[in-house]
């Protein structure tokens, strides 16, 4: 027995030696000696045993997993909190609720020491490799739990290469270290089961460890801590397995792995970074950022939405299958409905079933989140990564049960069936990488380092850039505070203006940034939740009028979104290339001088060409609706051009005939774009038909400012009125005809006019 070593059969070899000693009739006068015999031996082998027992095998999935995520990762910033991330980690500072304190610090250290490439990219890989392992950690635990490769190869190829893990792991996200810890639970769980009841206290203190460090990124993770250290537990309690003293040191372990929470306020006391987020000096503003009270403790959202357990479930079974695919979804079947017959695999294999459950069902319960807009569909289904580990281990268990059931027929049989299995396995993770690989591979992937960009170079120098929303923030912020690009424009986000501890952590990043009143900044719509008196805040006229009568240029991107309306009587927003100028009232543009801005930036009518590739992403992502932004704002410019000749604005003077011409070549410019991007797929991110109907009116515009001048015009008039009538033509023809019957007088008209040039049978009237 000294010299029996620990190989992957342990498990099997210690039921084979139980059920040779077992006391017999025979041998009952023996029977106390062989008990003792045993128990020395399971615990020879158990201490034995290594923690990870890698094979040649593992070491090809490890090096195929590295090789594909590395080979995809994000050459810049990708979509989503990666931004935020990426600043917080580059300064060291205090990301969004809850902080994520091991994802910044680990990420810090990194990207100090890593010495290429950008901020962005160097942390994406570092992203990368944790996805990397995370999927192999699905491999491991699967061929612990099973000792068989098709299992490993089925459940890490469906999970590592579904669409929703590939793609959220090749850039800087916080789900792929989250992955990695919930797979270790998932681990540290076989070698629970496997380890004799005088080692399972120490693996209850490992994985106990384990607990602590996940909480220190992303609490979801607390569901599989509760009911696999519950199921832990009880079994120490049962065979009385556990004593005071080690249940306290399980604790204190837990307790140990949390210190990077540390993080939190030696960020906040120094306060240098650019990207802190709420005010952890205070153990009350420690404790809110901690319980995500700004987000909504245990919830995604803030705001008093209901949660929808149904349609959440719903959400998730669809996603899962389409994730994961059918196969994954007839050999779960199979593995729950197989697993009793096994002893080896059947308690971890149920607390696997009801770990799943229960996460999912306490996330559906509280995730209040509006499931029927394709982005926040994107958003919550970035959540399920975690069952899907879960699903993905039981998956491949199921093939292993298959396989057992061919172990009492012939060897032919056996080997068949194995390698069918095998096939299976191989096929399906084959198939996860054909179908997902173009979308996941990030590396040429530009579309938010270049949408930041556009917005910063619209700007003038030493401005001030206030944005709405996290894409245009986050990647304006990265721009500005990682790669220093525009370091003369102040950016400052709407939203976070609003909270307390906005000025006291931000104000040493601005140049230009003035805080009215020397006081914090609140909207009618927080302070209505907060229950704060307004009159003691001041609102974003203050913040015009401050800025402006200083004459420091103001810009907004993409809009006021908050119910804050009071500027309105005083400002205008003017369309300057992506961006919108705030302007007085009292002193509105010449629209020749408009003009001329506009027509010097004429790049901006070919901003979207260069998202076309955005069409590979599905509608939830964040790709698709820069897209379908960045669409509209290339329109932005001819549509206030448009209100301008309607003499519908009011801080533009009325234009000439001259002027008219111009706007029209820049609106025609403009649907030569829109044409183009049709052609390449994006006419769902524009609202093209809007378009056509207001390039036919500025076409109808010219037509009869021609029309009622000297008849030596009405070939040019009748040249407008061909393009109205297309126009038009194409508007009725995208729309459900509402409201149109003015447009069809009007071609009708122009038809009666000029017969020998419009011809009147291709047209609806």
């Amino acid at each position: 027995m000294k010299n029996l070593k620990y190989d992957s059969n342990a498990p099997k070899f210690m039921a084979k030696v139980k059920q040779k000693h077992t006391p017999t009739k025979k041998n009952i006068s023996t029977s106390r000696n062989d008990d003792v015999w045993f128990t020395t031996a399971a615990e020879n082998i158990s201490s034995l045993e290594p923690i990870f027992s890698f094979e040649w095998h593992h070491f090809i999935t490890l090096g195929i997993f590295l090789s594909v995520y590395v080979k995809c990762t994000a050459g810049s910033i990708p979509s989503g909190d990666a931004g935020d991330f990426i600043i917080s980690a580059y300064h060291f500072g205090v990301a969004h609720p809850p902080g994520y304190p091991l994802y910044v610090t680990f990420g810090h250290l990194w990207m100090t020491f890593l010495p290429f490439g950008n901020p962005a990219y160097k942390l994406n890989l570092l992203t990368s490799l944790i996805g990397a392992i995370a999927a192999f950690i699905v491999y491991t635990t699967t061929y612990k739990l099973t000792s068989y490769i098709p299992s490993a190869v089925f459940a890490s190829g469906v999970f590592g290469f579904s669409h929703l893990i590939w793609f959220h792991s090749v850039g800087a996200e916080i789900f792929s270290l989250n992955n990695t810890f919930c797979g270790l639970l998932l681990y540290w769980s076989v070698r629970f089961q496997h380890a004799s009841d005088a080692n399972r206290s120490q693996v209850a203190l490992e994985a106990s460890f384990i607990s602590g460090l996940s909480m220190c990124n992303q609490h979801t993770s607390a569901i599989f801590i509760a009911i696999i250290g519950s199921w832990m537990f009880c079994s120490l309690l049962k065979t009385k397995s556990i004593s005071v003293r080690q249940f306290i040191k399980t604790g204190v372990a837990f307790l140990v792995a949390l210190l990077p929470y540390l993080q939190l306020p030696i960020s906040a006391y120094f306060a240098k970074s650019p990207s802190t987020w709420g005010d952890q000096r205070t153990l009350t503003g420690f404790w809110k950022h901690f319980t995500r009270e700004e987000y909504g403790t245990w919830r995604l959202t803030a705001d008093n939405r209901p949660s929808d357990l149904f349609g959440n479930l719903g959400t998730y079974f669809q996603d899962m299958v389409y994730e994961l695919g059918l196969p994954t979804l007839l050999f779960l079947i199979i593995c729950l409905l197989s697993a009793w017959r096994f002893s080896q695999i059947r308690m971890v294999v149920y607390t696997y079933a009801i770990t799943v459950l229960g996460y999912v069902l306490f996330f559906c319960n509280q995730a209040n989140i509006d499931h029927s807009r394709a982005l926040m569909k994107g958003v919550l289904e970035r959540f399920w990564m975690q069952s899907n580990i879960v699903v993905s281990v039981l998956a491949g268990t199921g093939l292993w049960c298959i396989q057992q059931v061919a172990v009492d027929s012939s060897e032919n049989i056996r080997k068949f069936t194995k390698g069918i299995l095998l096939l299976i396995a191989i096929l399906t993770a084959s198939s996860q990488i054909k179908q997902n690989y173009k979308v996941c591979d990030l590396s040429n992937n530009l579309i938010m380092h270049d949408y930041g960009r556009k917005l910063l170079d619209a700007a003038p120098k030493n401005a001030i850039l206030m944005v709405e929303g996290d894409m245009p923030s986050l990647t304006t912020r990265y721009l500005r505070f990682c790669e220093y690009y525009r370091p003369d424009v102040d950016i400052v986000d709407q939203e976070l203006i609003g909270f307390p501890w906005f000025k006291p952590m931000h104000q040493h990043i601005f140049r230009q940034y003035i805080f009215p009143f020397d006081r914090e900044m609140y909207y009618k719509d927080v302070l209505a939740r907060k229950g704060e008196n307004y009159a003691f805040s001041y609102n974003f006229k203050n913040v015009f009028d401050v800025h402006l009568q200083k004459r420091i240029p103001l810009y907004i991107y993409p809009f006021m979104k908050h119910s804050d309306e009071e500027w309105k009587s005083y400002y205008d927003l003017v369309p300057v290339s992506a961006l919108y100028e705030v302007r007085a009232k009292s002193n509105p543009y010449e629209v020749s001088s408009y003009l001329d801005i506009v027509e010097k930036q004429d790049y901006n009518f070919n901003a979207n060409m260069d998202y076309c590739d955005a069409v590979l992403y599905p509608e939830r992502s964040w790709e698709y609706v820069i897209a379908e932004s960045c669409g509209h704002t290339a329109f932005f410019t001819p549509e206030h051009a448009h209100r301008i000749i309607t003499a519908q604005s009011e801080h533009m003077k009325p234009a000439s005939r001259s002027t008219m011409h111009r706007i029209f070549m820049l609106y025609k410019r403009a649907m030569k774009t829109l044409n183009i991007e049709e052609e390449n797929g994006l006419s769902r991110h524009l609202y093209g038909a809007d378009h056509n109907k207001n390039y036919g009116v500025m076409a109808y515009l010219l037509y009869t400012s021609y029309l009622n001048y000297a008849p030596r015009d009405e070939l040019i008039a009748a040249k407008y009125g061909r393009i109205m009538c297309e126009q038009w033509e194409t508007y009725f023809s995208r729309t459900s005809g509402k409201d149109t019957d003015g447009l069809r007088r009007v071609m009708k008209d122009a038809v009666r006019r000029f017969p020998d040039l419009l011809s009147d049978d291709k047209y609806s009237f």
